[in-house]
């Protein structure tokens, strides 16, 4: 039972892979930031600028105090970024082919609830890092309008 414990222990130190639970943690912070995210790209493209800005500040904010409380590792960041993005384009698909239901509704409901929860449990890290996640905020929303406006 020892050697197997070093030898998962040699595997998280060689390759940079962050423990299963945390990396977990970050996976859902990235799936419902992504829904926020999604669902502020529809405000948006309903013109509703001031709700597009609260949902993007309101969701980066979330990810990126769960990225930075969980010192996870590069690889578990750009896993966790792909599935805020896939999350993105599955609200965002949602809305364009008109399957935005009751069911998808229930989820954005569900994640602005988990949003609100990182909010709360790291508000210190949030605090602390105020001035890198609002320039971050700052790229991203005139990333998204750029990319939601372009066709």
């Amino acid at each position: 039972m020892r050697v197997k414990y070093i030898v998962v222990l040699f595997v998280i130190m060689f390759f940079g892979i962050t423990p299963k639970s945390k990396a977990n943690e970050l996976d859902n912070a990235a799936a419902c930031s992504g829904v926020v995210l999604g669902n502020a790209a529809i405000d948006y493209s309903l013109g509703d600028e001031t709700s597009f800005n609260e949902g993007v500040r309101i969701a980066i904010t979330a990810y990126l105090s769960e990225v930075i409380q969980s010192s996870a590792a590069k690889v578990d960041i750009e896993i966790a970024d792909q599935i805020l993005a896939t999350n993105t384009d599955r609200i965002i698909n949602a809305a364009n082919t008109e399957t935005f239901d009751a069911n998808v509704y229930e989820d954005v409901v569900k994640c602005y609830r988990r949003v609100a929860g990182l909010l709360l449990k790291n508000r210190e890290t949030i605090e602390q890092n105020i001035k890198k996640i609002e320039s971050l905020i700052t790229q991203r929303v005139k990333l998204l309008k750029r990319f939601l406006s372009a066709g």
